[in-house]
């Protein structure tokens, strides 16, 4: 695992090696230029021959050391100064300089035996200062304490020195010049290494292995950059799985992320090795196309190629664990970016807001951006914020649309809230339920419309035309989903004393396809207190007979949509007829809503149909309204 280590550092090590041990060099080379002077103008008398000898040998190796210094301190800058400079190069420019630091040393011990084994340990230590790796400045330190040393051994060592001393002494400099190099060099591409794993680490996600939202941000920065430099246009794809949730709901996480990774792989394969894939978090990655030209109209030609190989990859069905099949889509959002145009915050909300855009659309699609698509996420963010704080400040309320039988009597009524906006006015439920849903607000505002339902029916109790109506509230699937919700009708009902018979609760189709066995014990328990329920929309969204008859329903509704046209549609007026041919065969009651003509009525009722709701009869009126148009009638 170590020589992998290395091989994974080794270049880099090696070239800040060499770099560290040129600082050095520069100081080592102005050093042997003033010792050959030196030696050059040693004075000795005539007689003493072999000093001369001496003298003039020491200044030609101090001169031909200075020499070969200056060339390889030239060389070495220049190798340096490389864009692709690899490891073997670097070791052998690095062997070179301190093979001159220790041949320095040698050759000056074997001329002077004198001084020659303590200056050569001194100059080999120089030597594994050098190949320390150390900080330039420490290296510059070693050096003056051993200018220092040299000089004063020079001027103060006797003779009589013996050559086995110096050669035991230069043996001993190598060897730990070789042991010491060794290990500092391992202990720096170690934490060299590590630096580099925390790097990576840093700027890649964990599932995927692809680059995080960190690394992408970066590489987008660079990719502006050089395509302002470059005047080349680019694009970048926002890409969102469609309903990833429900395969985490049903199938488990664990099945989650591996149709993430497989998403990843796919992503990788259809794009060029020069292009990025990151992975943001959750179901949301990025895709960065760079280098698309100079023509914007090109860029998106490219990208909407790019994007549709993408969307075909990701339909492809999936092999998760061991056989089991799964399909998934996506949503792909694209900006373009040109020189000089976009700020990468600027550029990665665009793409997000294209992607939504195409969520809109019907999903499995992509859309370039639209500025206006931007305009009206503003406004949204705008009535989010208005939204929480209505909440918060008690801004809604509740009207009742009026329930009647074949003779026109009112017997029930829906409770429909209402958001009375101190600046908007009254705004409309299809205005803020959806954004109420989306915001995870739906769970507040569903238990403020059933306090508030079961206090008026607690009222009501009182009013003898009044008492014997029987209020509808909408619970949508995740305030119902909620683990206590049967612990919290409960409490609201003992609260507020209202009578059980008197509620009902309309559900949605969409509940059915989550836990039936979860639902049905909530039905169960609910209906033990005589809580009465209703499916809304019948016929509009998953139905399932199998789980229709399992349920304790209580009312089918027929949506809107059906009666609208079921004057004039066959389709509509034939479903129409089966779910009221449906509901008489389960001993259900049926009640039509949208009901706006007499014609309509007749109609339904020649079908089978006998209660109604819908503007025909009253639209959604206040509390004391409501009153007052049951007592009159």
């Amino acid at each position: 695992m170590l020589n992998v280590a290395y091989g994974a550092v080794q270049d880099e090590a090696a070239i800040e090696s060499m770099r560290r041990i040129l600082v050095t060099f520069w100081f080592f080379a102005p050093f042997e230029v003033v010792l050959a002077i030196w030696y050059w103008n040693y004075k000795v008398p005539v007689e003493h021959t072999e000093a001369v000898v001496w003298a003039n040998s020491l200044c030609l190796l101090h001169t031909m050391t200075a020499v070969a210094t200056s060339l390889l301190t030239v060389i070495v800058s220049r190798i340096l100064r490389k864009p692709n400079l690899n490891a073997s190069t670097a070791i052998t420019m690095q062997v070179l300089m301190c093979s001159t630091y220790l041949i320095y040393g040698i050759a000056v011990s074997y001329l002077d035996v004198a001084v020659g084994g303590v200056e050569a340990f001194i100059l080999v230590c120089f030597a594994v200062a050098g190949l320390s790796l150390m900080r330039p400045l420490v290296s510059i330190a070693l050096f003056g304490i051993t200018l220092a040393a040299v000089w004063q051994m020079l001027i103060l060592t006797e003779d009589g020195r013996q050559l086995a001393i110096m050669r035991l002494n230069t043996l001993a400099a190598v060897v730990l010049a070789v042991i010491l190099s060794a290990i500092i060099f391992h202990q720096y591409a170690r934490s060299l290494l590590l630096r580099r794993e925390l790097e990576v680490l840093a700027g890649q996600d964990p599932l995927t292995l692809l680059p995080n939202r960190r690394e992408l941000m970066d590489r987008l920065r660079k990719a502006v950059n050089l395509g302002a430099r470059l005047g080349t246009s680019g694009a970048l794809l926002f890409i969102d799985l469609d309903h990833f949730k429900n395969i985490n709901d049903t199938r488990g996480h664990n099945m989650g992320d591996l149709l993430l990774k497989e998403v990843a792989q796919r992503l990788v394969a259809s794009v060029r090795e020069m292009d990025t894939v990151a992975r943001l978090g959750g179901d949301e990655f990025m895709v960065m196309l760079e280098n698309l030209g100079d023509d914007l109209d090109s860029a998106a030609r490219q990208a909407k190629v790019v994007s549709e190989k993408i969307l075909r990859r990701i339909n492809q069905p999936y092999v998760l664990g061991v056989s089991e099949l799964h399909h998934s889509t996506a949503s792909i959002g694209i900006a373009l970016f040109s020189p000089n145009e976009l700020s990468v915050d600027e550029l990665i909300k665009q793409a997000d807001v294209a992607m939504y855009q195409a969520k809109d659309a019907g999903r499995n699609l992509m859309r370039f951006f639209d500025a206006e698509m931007q305009v009206r996420l503003n406004e949204r963010a705008a009535m989010e914020a208005d939204l929480r704080e209505g909440i918060e400040k008690g801004q809604f309320v509740l009207h009742y649309q009026p329930q009647v039988d074949s003779a026109g009597a009112v017997f029930a009524a829906e409770a429909l809230v209402r958001w009375v906006h101190p600046q908007r006015g009254l705004v409309e439920p299809g205005q803020f339920i959806p954004l109420a849903e989306e915001a995870g607000l739906i769970g507040e505002l569903g238990k403020w419309v059933l306090v508030t339902t079961c206090v008026q029916l607690a009222r009501w109790a009182a009013q003898p035309r009044m008492s014997q109506l029987v209020l509808s509230v909408n619970v949508s699937s995740h305030q119902f989903s909620q683990a206590d919700f049967v612990d919290q009708v409960t409490q609201v009902l003992l609260q507020t004393g209202a009578d059980p018979r008197r509620l009902k609760l309309e559900l949605t189709e969409s509940i059915m396809i989550r836990n039936v066995d979860d639902v049905m014990a909530k039905m169960n328990a609910l209906k033990a207190q005589g809580i009465g329920f209703s499916l809304d929309d019948f016929g509009t969204g998953y139905s399932s007979l199998s789980y229709l008859k399992r349920l304790p329903m209580d009312e089918l509704k027929i949506d809107q949509g059906f009666v609208r046209d079921i004057l004039l549609d066959a389709n509509d007026a034939a479903i129409a007829r089966m779910v009221i041919a449906l509901a008489d065969s389960m001993g259900l009651t049926v009640i039509a809503e949208g009901v706006e003509t007499s014609a309509q009525r007749d109609f339904l009722a020649e079908l089978g149909c006998h209660h109604y709701q819908g503007y025909l009869f009253s639209g959604p009126l206040p509390a004391q309204a409501f009153e007052a148009l049951v007592t009159r009638v």
